[in-house]
């Protein structure tokens, strides 16, 4: 599998030290720079983009005045996508909140919001298919895409669906029970994209101390997950074109640990790591 890192502002400089090939950049900078000019300080570097993101197109969000932004930035990004050497575009679940990621509403699970989901992403998917982009959906439990079975039956609805894939992320997956024990909610999530995948991602959490449960982002070894077997079941479904992408990272010095981490379990899971 190919290795990407996200860590912030060090991205860059944390790439290059630990001879890692890729980094993500914003769908937004491709809509409003162009191609050349997005690209330029990667390729200063010999960088590749292994991302696109576009977490804040969100096609739930009550903030229509803001999607609508996202979504004419989105529908200029989507022809550039395949020309970056990277076509994975990848997006909110749909969530009604307009944090998208950062907070939850109990509509998000309604038949309404899987139909206005449809609506609202068939013609990005067509749009992406026509390009030779992906559009990569981030599954979480607060959004109304929350896991393999809805991403599924979403997909099922597209009218190109192997243009729409799910980025696969299992602690995107965890409630506090997957925490304790996430051997079988991991099984489940690399098992249940199988045929569907688009990118992955590994970030770590864990628990905040506090009167009730809390959890958050963690340096990757936190959680008590097995990252060498979720590698190891994860690396038959990713395709030739993907990335696995280290993210979250907070600064230069948490990448120098949390990759030689990564690097030890992919070679104790047997899986290389380009």
């Amino acid at each position: 599998m190919r290795l990407g890192l996200e860590a912030g502002a060090d991205s860059h400089a944390a790439a290059v030290e630990l001879g890692i090939r890729g980094v993500p950049i914003n769908a937004a900078d491709l809509a409003e720079k162009g191609l050349a000019e997005t690209l330029a300080p990667l390729r200063d570097k010999g960088l590749e983009v292994c991302q696109i993101g576009a977490f804040g197109y969100n096609p739930l969000s009550t903030d229509t005045g803001a999607q609508e932004k996202q979504t004419a930035m989105l529908e200029k990004a989507i022809p550039l996508a395949a020309e970056t050497g990277c076509p994975y575009i990848v997006i909110c679940g749909g969530n009604h909140h307009p944090s998208g990621f950062g907070a939850w509403d109990a509509r998000n699970h309604s038949e309404g919001a899987f139909d206005e989901l449809v609506a609202k992403l068939n013609p990005m998917v067509r749009l992406a298919a026509r390009h030779g982009a992906k559009i990569s959906i981030e599954p979480y439990l607060k959004t109304a895409i929350d896991g393999p079975d809805a991403f599924h039956r979403l997909r099922e609805r597209m009218e190109d669906p192997d243009a729409l894939v799910a980025n696969l992320d299992v602690t995107s997956h965890y409630d506090f029970r997957d925490y304790a024990r996430p051997g079988p909610r991991c099984r489940d999530v690399c098992e249940g994209y199988a045929g569907a995948y688009g990118l992955g991602h590994i970030k770590d959490i864990g628990l905040d101390d506090g009167f009730h449960l809390k959890m958050g982002l963690a340096p990757l070894g936190t959680s008590p997950t097995d990252w060498a077997q979720v590698l190891k079941m994860m690396e038959p479904n990713m395709p030739a074109d993907s990335w696995l992408i280290l993210e979250h990272v907070s600064d230069i010095a948490e990448a120098r640990k949390s990759v030689a981490l990564l690097r030890d379990l992919a070679a104790r899971a047997g899986v290389n790591l380009a």
